[in-house]
């Protein structure tokens, strides 16, 4: 608690726990102009390496050497803002000799591509050709180029852009966004070409189909490609300030801050892989800062330049020509200061569906990510066209995976314990859909069969004579398919935050299989554990299997329900500090558990899961209980979990519980497994009853959805939320007074009843 007051002290000063060095755009300007003089001065070297790497079959056809393209974008802005003509010169010479590399590519390969079939295009790659365009804006504005150059160079764009605009790709995503952002350019810089009036059509269809939209994508890395490509596009049209009025972009800002991670970034979900886009954001949110002056989100762009950004030695010129945008789109004029919220919704239930719990903005800070994300209703024309016109069958509606419910990041102390599973193995997916399938995440999977369970020697499930082991099925081969994605719903059930804890549900809905499964966390601040329940409700009459999976790199050690596991580092990038993590399931009877390896983040990892399977009635449900605990690596993992118990509900599986054991005080948490169980009546308002829905956990009767009790002494703290009465060994901690509600269906004149309070805190002292 101290820490916690502490650190609300220095945010509310304008400091940080990780204070960041500011630095100045003019590091970012200088950085750019050494990385284009490192490619002209090696620009020959560079032409043999590519012509080296020429692959005429490979899948995205002829690519010239794109640094060329950044080189030329730094210079003509140097020249654009500076004057010196000797860097006009050399952007000069990329614009009139680019269209010779095409001569590299064999003609009788071209021949046979249908998309070659009006010659190969100098500029094919939208993710690049913007860099040409503004290159050639600048230096035709300053009437650097003759009408001969001119009219050379606007045949080799017009050329280049009737190839682009072959594949149609659109919709608010970033593909569609960087089309836009390349039209833009080339609408400004060809106003009277014969292709203009066509090039027009496009950028305002595209541009349209993006600007002040909801982005369909949900995929970290490419939130960074979308939002970047808007802003070239605004940036090409005078319309910076306009992009950032949308109420769109405001809302994008805050998202991705509020996502920010003890690891200085946003954390990867979706189609991405750790680390991985950091320029671009640093570019966003430069941006951003100036544009809504806003000190937080200058925090956003030093944390992560201060994390991964290396001025020392300036050979990447693709990183020049984004820290180029840093220089021209940024200010000096705010001072960086870090977000001062804890816990919270990111952003709400529609759009961003994520809930972040963290207690602190540092390196050091506790941060765990649920994303609950799914498809969601928006855009409906965009993603039914991209799904009957490119190759998706793994992932979401663009670049979003299977990863509802799913625990994608926790974080400790600077160690990370649990992470998403990365971008894919290979085109389109690697093995069973990997990484976007749901059994790659830290959530609840559900299959429509029984899984074969096997027996340890002595059991007597499948024999009642000699009682032989019997292996059971591999429960990862039981849930592997091909890995395509299957269509559910989610929904917010409640969040809420407390000084001493924190609580969230979330609901996953598959209307096919006919099932739904509630998710929900406690994060219990003092000791910082956090409690996973995860509810499994039939909505059919049918087998099914239910398997709580947890990802890790190591199990260190295990023993009966429980295994301390560690993360040491993702492909080359060191992750683990002095943190461990441990996961227990307390609640394990008719639960099995395996452990497999799989190759998950580009790297063998492990599969822990617990899991049951049976024949559901409808709505018949189940429950798992999964405590996670990170602890230094000096801590025997044993001794954590003496204290925690499964405390069983009185009415068969009504409810889950645990009891926590610490050293002063007792901790309970618990939930209702079925929210609508007290729903009995239709006649009469309210419809619930308490002798319907409450439910016994112990010494607690409640017929709350949630409760928390601390008890030290004889005193008693408790939260209960969505209750009409709770009681603790018969003695009343809250009843809601009764009150009319008026106007029975059944015309009956009306009688006092209660109504649920939302929620209620208190300390009674224990007779």
């Amino acid at each position: 608690m101290k820490r916690f007051l502490l650190f609300l002290l220095l945010a509310s000063l304008g400091l940080s726990a990780n204070s960041q060095n500011q630095i100045p755009l003019k590091k970012y300007l200088e950085y750019a102009r050494s990385s284009a003089d490192y490619v002209y001065n090696t620009r020959d070297s560079i032409v043999i390496k590519w012509r080296k790497t020429i692959n005429p079959e490979d899948i995205f056809g002829y690519r010239a050497p794109g640094s060329l393209l950044e080189m030329a974008a730094i210079y003509a802005t140097l020249y654009d803002l500076e004057g010196k003509k000797v860097y006009a010169e050399r952007a000069k010479e990329v614009l009139l000799t680019y269209g010779q590399y095409t001569k590299e590519f064999p003609v009788d390969i071209s021949r046979r591509k249908a998309d070659y079939a009006d010659g190969v295009p100098a500029l094919p790659d939208f993710f690049t050709t913007m860099r040409y365009l503004q290159a050639y804006d600048k230096l035709k504005n300053k009437g650097f180029l003759t009408a001969t150059e001119c009219t050379k160079i606007d045949d080799l764009i017009a050329h280049s852009l009737m190839f682009i605009l072959r594949t149609q790709e659109w919709g608010a995503m970033n593909r569609s966004a960087l089309r836009a952002e390349t039209l833009s350019w080339a609408v400004k810089v060809l106003p009277n070409h014969a292709v203009s009036p066509m090039l027009k059509m496009y950028e305002q269809a595209l541009r349209s189909d993006n600007w002040g939209k909801w982005e369909i994508e949900d995929a970290s890395l490419y939130h960074g490609v979308w939002v970047y490509a808007l802003m070239g596009s605004a940036d090409a049209k005078g319309q910076m300030a306009e992009l950032f009025r949308t109420p769109e972009m405001y809302f994008y800002a805050q998202y991705f801050l509020n996502l920010i991670s003890p690891q200085g970034m946003l954390p990867d979900f979706g189609d991405a892989a750790n680390f991985t886009n950091w320029n671009r954001w640093i570019v966003f949110f430069e941006a951003a800062a100036k544009q809504y002056n806003n000190p937080e989100l200058k925090w956003a762009a030093t944390v992560i330049s201060n994390k991964f950004l290396d001025l020392s030695t300036p050979n990447n010129v693709g990183m020049g020509y984004m820290l180029l945008d840093c220089y021209r789109y940024g200010t000096d004029n705010i001072a960086p200061k870090a977000p001062v919220t804890l816990s919270e919704e990111v952003m709400e239930d529609l759009v961003g569906k994520k809930v972040v719990f963290r207690n602190g903005w540092d390196e050091k800070s506790s941060y765990l990510l649920l994303n609950y994300r799914d498809e969601g209703d928006g855009g409906l024309l965009y993603r039914d066209y991209l799904r009957n016109t490119i190759p998706i069958e793994e992932e979401k509606v663009t670049h979003g995976h299977a990863d509802e419910n799913s625990i994608a990041l926790l974080m400790y102390k600077g160690s990370t314990l649990l992470i998403d599973g990365g971008y894919r193995d290979f085109l389109p997916s690697g093995y069973f859909g990997s990484y976007r399938q749901d059994y790659f995440h830290n959530r609840l999977c559900v299959r429509n069969e029984k899984i074969w369970f096997g027996q340890k020697e002595g059991e007597s499930r499948y024999s009642q004579s000699d009682h032989p082991a019997i292996k059971p099925q591999n429960v990862m081969e039981f849930m592997q398919n091909a890995g395509s994605y299957r269509k559910v719903r989610t929904q917010k059930v409640d969040f809420l935050t407390f000084p001493d804890h924190d609580y969230s549900r979330t609901r996953v809905i598959d209307e096919e299989l006919g099932y739904e499964s509630d998710r929900v966390i406690v994060y219990i601040k003092d000791p910082g554990m956090y409690v996973v329940f995860d509810i499994f409700k039939s909505r059919s009459e049918q087998f099914f299997t239910a398997t709580n999976l947890w990802h890790t790199q190591k199990i260190l050690k295990q023993g009966e329900h429980w295994y301390d596991t560690k993360y040491e580092n993702i492909q080359t990038r060191k992750v683990g500090g002095d943190q461990n993590l441990l996961v227990y399931f307390p609640k394990n009877h008719y639960h099995f558990e395996q452990t497999q390896k799989e190759n998950r983040n580009y790297q063998e990892e492990i599969a822990i899961a617990d899991y049951t399977a049976q024949f559901f009635e409808m709505g018949q449900h189940t429950g798992f209980v999964t405590v996670l605990i990170p602890h230094s690596d000096q801590v025997n993992p044993e001794h954590l979990i003496k204290g925690i118990e499964y405390v069983p509900s009185s009415t068969d599986e009504n409810g889950l519980s645990v009891s926590i054991q610490l050293e002063g005080k007792t901790i309970q948490v618990g939930v209702k497994c079925d929210l609508k169980m007290d729903l009995v009546r239709d006649y009469q308002r309210p419809k619930y009853t308490w002798e319907a829905g409450k439910v016994g956990y112990g010494d607690i009767e409640t017929n709350a959805d949630f409760f928390y009790t601390e008890k030290v002494g004889n005193k008693l703290s408790f939260t209960a939320v969505n209750l009409t009465k709770a009681t603790f060994k018969g003695q009343l901690m809250y009843e809601q007074p009764s009150s009319y509600f008026g106007l029975n269906f059944d015309g009956r004149p009306d009688n006092p009843d209660t109504g649920k309070a939302r929620l209620w805190r208190d300390t009674i002292t224990i007779r």
